[in-house]
């Protein structure tokens, strides 16, 4: 099992969970998007303390 964070445009973190694969870690990080239409929404994955990079709605804040 492996922690993922989704985190929004602005880079606020949102929501946490613990999830047992990475495919339904996809399916819950499209469920918490607040508004599919709004690009830069990110999650990331825990590993030995850091936070990496997992998946994004393509596009960024800036």
């Amino acid at each position: 099992m492996a922690t993922y964070r989704v985190l929004n445009p602005t880079g606020d973190v949102v929501a946490t969970k613990d999830i047992e694969s990475a495919q339904d870690a996809h399916a819950w990080f499209v469920d918490q998007q607040a508004d599919n239409s709004e690009l830069g929404w990110r999650m990331e994955v825990e590993h030995d303390g850091e936070w990496s990079f997992f998946d994004d709605s393509e596009g960024s804040s800036s």
